[in-house]
């Protein structure tokens, strides 16, 4: 499979000239033999017309008939009126009988003959001509008008490799400035000189360009603010081993193993969160969209936080909850549902509540959860989905990944996440999505934890 682009193009200019060429050369040619045989039949008439008044007798012409010769353009004959030959130019053994007058074709022994004859007052002037030497001559002359094809053909070509070139010069340039750069230079490409049906592939390679370089700021900050988290629970689990080895009667042992159970959860959390956030990442590979049932994801969440809401005496409480669908990934939106409902239940005071609403309007899905803590300052709302921020004076358990997880799920699926002031007192996130069914009846029931 031919992959050079100059080569392709030189391949189809080259095969295009060469087939006009030859249209050319044929076409030329053709009106070449044309013009030869009316120029020869024009000197055939000219040269009768000359010879119609002189007074050429050759009565021992028959005498030299010794052998043919070839090597002649035109034979004249002339006869009297009573048919007797009088004249004849050159020896030859078979030549045209009188013919009919004006122009004819015959063909004798030897060959064809082409004859022109003219009848005056005593005579008649024949001219003929041998059609082999007609055509051979009418064939130079038509070569010789044809040549200049040839190398206006290969002119043209060079022509044709030249603009090629010329015009590949652009791409040749953007392709030596990537092979000469750093493998981590991700600047964007010159679109100095480059035409406008490349210009857009330009644009979208440096879009391509500025988005990785966005993608691969955002790894690289990502993993720097993940050591540094991390370090501090690994920095506590070190300390909380060093105390149980130090332990010298069962109570200490006892609430130092406590204590590194604690550690243990809350390092095994993070761990967790970071891998959700990491399989979120704009440089991973998303999985196929499909049609499901958000509704399924919202339940199978509830689910997952039941017992930590139990272990809280937070209930869970569904307020209007319809069937509701649409096309993205079951288990990151189920991951969405889950973190939004723990934050809910973690801030949740004991004895406290947390509502779901799951709804559909003109075609658009809101899932809507709020609880009765303490929510979120106005002022602290713009930078909650900054990953690792945890709000001043809340508890220190936590890792502030869990709303940049809702944040990175939810553009993925072309959602906007909105924080209100929940009618429990505390904060409502609301989810929107674009429906992908329409909404079947409404239900409503309670989990009590």
């Amino acid at each position: 499979m031919m992959r050079s682009l100059r080569i392709r193009l030189l391949l189809l200019l080259g095969i295009a000239i060469v087939a006009a060429a030859l249209l050319q050369f044929a076409a030329t040619f053709r009106i070449a033999m044309q013009k030869a045989d009316t120029l020869f039949d024009y000197h055939m008439q000219q040269m009768a017309l000359a010879l119609k008044d002189s007074g050429m007798q050759a009565p021992d012409w028959y005498a030299s008939q010794d052998g043919e010769t070839g090597a002649f353009d035109f034979v004249i004959q002339v006869w009297t009126d009573d048919g007797v030959r009088v004249y004849q130019s050159r020896p030859y053994r078979t030549l045209p009988s009188q013919g009919v007058f004006g122009y004819s074709t015959v063909t004798l022994a030897n060959g064809d003959w082409r004859i022109y004859a003219l009848h005056t007052n005593t005579r008649v002037i024949q001219v003929a001509q041998r059609m082999e030497s007609r055509r051979n001559r009418a064939i130079s002359l038509a070569l010789n008008s044809v040549w200049p094809i040839l190398p206006a053909s290969l002119l043209l070509f060079a022509v044709a490799w030249w603009v090629v070139t010329s015009a590949l010069a652009p791409l040749n340039r953007i392709g030596h400035e990537l092979a000469n750069r750093n493998a981590d230079s991700l600047a964007p490409v010159s679109a100095r000189g480059v035409p406008q049906e490349v210009s857009l592939l330009v644009t979208e390679l440096n879009s391509l360009l500025a988005r990785m370089t966005h993608a691969l700021q955002s790894q690289q900050q990502f993993v720097a603010d993940a050591a540094h988290e991390l370090r501090s629970p690994l920095t506590a689990l070190k300390l909380q081993v060093q105390t149980l080895a130090r332990a010298r009667d069962d109570t200490l042992r006892t609430q130092a193993i406590e204590r590194l159970h604690g550690g243990v959860d809350r390092a095994s959390r993070l761990v967790q969160q970071l891998l959700s956030l990491a399989r979120q990442d704009p440089l991973s590979q998303p999985a196929a969209p499909e049609t499901i049932s958000l509704t399924d994801c919202v339940e199978q969440a509830v689910g997952d936080v039941a017992s930590f809401a139990s272990a809280r005496a937070v209930t869970l409480r569904h307020g209007i909850f319809e069937a509701a669908s649409l096309r993205g990934d079951a288990d990151s939106l189920r991951i969405m549902t889950r973190n939004l409902l723990d934050n809910a239940v973690r801030y949740a005071p004991e004895g406290g509540q947390v509502r779901i609403d799951l709804a559909m309007d003109d075609s658009v899905i809101t899932l809507t959860i709020q609880d009765s803590g303490p929510g979120i300052p106005d002022e602290n709302r713009s930078r909650v989905f900054d990953r690792f921020y945890r709000v001043p004076g809340t508890s220190p358990s936590g890792s502030g990944l869990g709303l940049a997880i809702v944040k990175a799920i939810a553009d993925r699926h072309d959602a906007s996440v909105t924080f209100g002031d929940a009618a429990l007192g505390g904060l409502a996130v609301t989810v929107a999505f674009a429906a992908d069914d329409k909404p079947a009846s409404p239900r409503a029931d309670e989990v009590s934890g």
